[in-house]
């Protein structure tokens, strides 16, 4: 199938445009939108960052498929991120019909990392209507998790970088756009130092607010788990807690693969876990 995405802006926060790219299905549509949230710790990323042959994926199941920008860190604080991500649902929730010609806003979320965090949260946000699935990709319920607030062994296995040089990626004004090439520096080096959540700018009353519950996670719905059992980032434990918690859950494993495991789509692995999902998802 040709993919014909066709961008929107669907915010303005303060300097920055906010946007979402629309897939439109045409393979007997089930007028049903899987709404993307891409990962990068909350400091790099870009909401284009799904492969093609993914996004083909749930488009040939008849799925259409949306895409959406939020703020980074720290240039953005976590409070603020999570509002603009919710404008932009509240966004697909008005305009399905008048901008993006669909028949209805039925949706599900779906996202990598931090993408699912933020997904998980929206699906628990009591002012919002709840998606009819969730797609979690290695991601993570909570930011009170005591192995995100230390120095993680693995990234220090990495030359350090100074602070000086880290210091120069941050910007003054918003950014939603952190290319894997410079941004990911800044993420290396707050997950090599246990400073990531410094840099997310939450406070302690922020931490338990963007964080789910057992009992929130007891009230989801349907959720797709993915995760590698050797993931170097995310403990391979949050998944296994999450689909314990979560009633209505599905967990995909792989072994021996890093934290995003699907980043080659050739990979036999990769290409399985999508597979499953799209059954999952009919």
């Amino acid at each position: 199938m040709e993919l014909s995405p066709i961008d929107y802006s669907y915010n303005d926060y303060h300097s920055l445009t906010l946007k979402a790219t629309f897939y439109k299905s045409f393979s007997s549509s089930k007028d049903h939108t899987i709404i993307y949230l891409h990962g990068g710790g909350l400091l790099y990323g870009q909401r284009n960052d799904l492969p093609v042959t993914y996004i083909n994926s749930f488009l040939e199941a008849g799925y259409h498929f949306l895409s959406l920008d939020y703020p980074l860190a720290p240039e953005s604080p976590l409070r603020e991120i999570y509002q603009e991500t919710k404008k932009g649902l509240q966004w697909f929730l008005t305009e399905y019909h008048s901008s993006l010609g669909i028949n209805s806003n039925s949706f599900s979320l779906f996202g990598r990392s931090a993408g699912a965090y933020l997904a998980l949260l929206l699906a628990k946000d009591p002012e919002l209507p709840k998606p009819e699935k969730i797609i979690s990709f290695y991601g993570y319920h909570t930011l009170k998790e005591a192995s995100l607030q230390r120095p993680n062994a693995f990234y220090k296995k990495y030359p350090a970088m100074p602070e000086k040089i880290i210091q120069k990626l941050i910007g003054t004004t918003p950014i939603a756009n952190g290319p894997l090439q410079t941004r990911y520096a800044l993420y290396l080096y707050a997950r090599q130092t246990g400073k990531w959540i410094s840099y997310l700018k939450a406070s302690e009353k922020d931490l338990a607010f963007f964080s789910l519950t057992q009992s929130d996670l007891a009230a989801l719905p349907p959720t797709f788990i993915a995760q590698s059992k050797t993931d170097q980032d995310i403990p391979f434990q949050m998944g296994q807690f999450l689909h314990k918690a979560i009633p209505d859950s599905y967990f995909f494993t792989v072994n021996d693969f890093e934290h995003d495991f699907d980043r080659q789509p050739s990979a036999p692995e990769a290409k399985e876990a999508y597979e499953h999902l799209i059954t999952w998802l009919s």
